[in-house]
């Protein structure tokens, strides 16, 4: 994720103090010094926590004083760093994924704002990333932008980077040019691939993003989903004790054929013991169960229903859905994808934070939509037609279909807030202009 401008000021007002999170420059990587920033980037991939890293360019790694990009030579924007890595010999053609964004930083030497380039590292798990073929050395440069040669007129280059070493950020400190870590330091890194050093959430969460690893089977009556290269993480289907209090129609399912549901549990268990446990609704007659969205709310009570791709319901939800279908030829049910279409997605927590704080959207929810009366009573008609007796509950259709209409616009507003804060949220990559 991008810093925000307020997390970059506040990095810098620690310069120059530099950790295995962020790494100071005071200018950009001159064009015969490439390998110095491949090497940098290598070491920030290679860190043993899960964090993002960023090299800002444009303050002083000395004093820590705001210098601002003072001229163009060696410049790169998003594109041309991705087309560097991309052609770059990584092992398994597994490079790294970069940004670059310009910042407006106030420089109180100058009096005025100047341009921070900001450089950021996505975190990834499969680490430790490395060379599988020599990288030559630069031509050594002299003052003037010349040429060194030695006695004999043979051209001086920069050591060359070796294949199959690795490198890795400790600290403030990068692996030396010609070595590899530590043996410390790469356990850590191997514990990271596989998930080992996370708690025991975020290891269910490493272990559903591995979907094509988990099957269905059904003992006692209960249908469970399993890990087959760690089976101590399971998930289980359970009757749902109050499922007679529960209304049977939900908004963000209303769209389709069949707008009855019923109820479960999922539990999500390690060795045997619910760590976590959701309520899932189950649709057309039991062809597909999903983890019940969180509700929430912009402005004066505009609800709406969401999922965050991070978090665990979703990511259930994602794994049963390839599990029911797994042949996609036959996956012609639809019905999951179009639940989602009712709801907002974001990508994380701070997404949410973020629309949630905007006047602007506020504004426009608080106008407050009313449906037409023909939705109203196209959908109040399907209610009726799936209502039980026992459920006095439902006994205004049309006030409820008003609601869930008025629930999937509000979804729509937010969703297209949503879709421009994407889109603006990093102006200044030259790239993107």
């Amino acid at each position: 994720m991008m810093l925000s401008q307020q997390e970059l000021e506040k990095i810098i007002e620690m310069a120059p103090d530099e950790n295995d999170h962020w790494d100071f420059k005071q200018q950009w990587y001159k064009k015969n010094d490439r390998n110095s920033l491949l090497l940098d980037i290598i070491n920030m991939v290679n860190t043993s926590h899960h964090d993002d890293c960023y090299i800002i360019i444009g303050v002083n790694d000395d004093t820590g004083k705001i210098i601002g990009i003072k001229n163009n030579n060696g410049r790169m924007n998003k594109q041309q760093l991705q087309d560097f890595l991309r052609n770059k010999p990584f092992a398994q053609n597994f490079y790294p994924l970069t940004d670059v964004t310009t910042y407006k930083i106030f420089n109180s030497t100058e009096g005025k704002m100047v341009d921070i380039d900001v450089i950021t590292i996505f975190n990834e798990n499969k680490v430790p990333i490395y060379l599988d073929q020599d990288i030559e050395g630069e031509n050594l440069l002299d003052k003037s932008g010349k040429v060194i040669k030695d006695k004999t007129g043979k051209k001086l280059k920069s050591p060359k980077i070796e294949q199959g070493l690795i490198y890795s950020r400790i600290d403030d400190s990068n692996t030396p040019r010609n070595e590899s870590t530590s043996d410390a330091q790469m356990e850590l890194l191997w514990k990271k691939r596989l998930g080992l050093d996370l708690n025991i959430f975020f290891r269910f969460k490493f272990c559903l993003r591995d979907i094509k690893n988990w099957f269905y089977t059904e003992t006692e009556y209960k249908p469970k989903y399993i890990y087959q290269l760690n089976p101590d993480f399971m998930i289980e289907e359970v009757e749902d004790n109050q499922e007679e209090h529960r209304s049977r129609f939900v908004s963000w399912a209303h769209t389709l054929m069949n707008v009855h549901v019923d109820y479960r549990y999922i539990q999500l268990k390690y060795r045997g013991v619910v760590i976590k446990e959701y309520v899932a609704s189950v649709m057309y007659g039991g062809r597909f169960i999903a983890c019940n969205p969180q509700t929430g709310n912009i402005g004066n009570d505009n609800f709406f229903d969401y999922y965050v791709k991070d978090s665990l319901r979703y990511l259930v939800n994602e794994m049963i859905d390839n599990i029911s279908f797994p042949n996609k030829r036959t996956h012609t049910w639809e019905g999951y994808n179009q639940i989602k279409k009712n709801l907002v997605i974001f990508q994380n927590n701070f997404e949410f934070d973020i629309l949630k704080n905007n006047l602007s959207l506020q504004h426009e929810l608080n106008k407050r939509y009313t449906p037409n009366k023909e939705n109203i009573s196209r959908l109040s008609h399907r209610i009726c037609n799936n209502i039980e007796n026992k459920y006095e509950i439902w006994t205004d259709p049309e006030r409820i279909a008003k609601q869930f209409l008025i629930e999937k616009y509000n979804a729509l507003i937010v969703n297209q807030y949503l879709h421009r804060y994407r889109k603006i949220k990093t102006p200044s990559n030259k790239d993107e202009a």
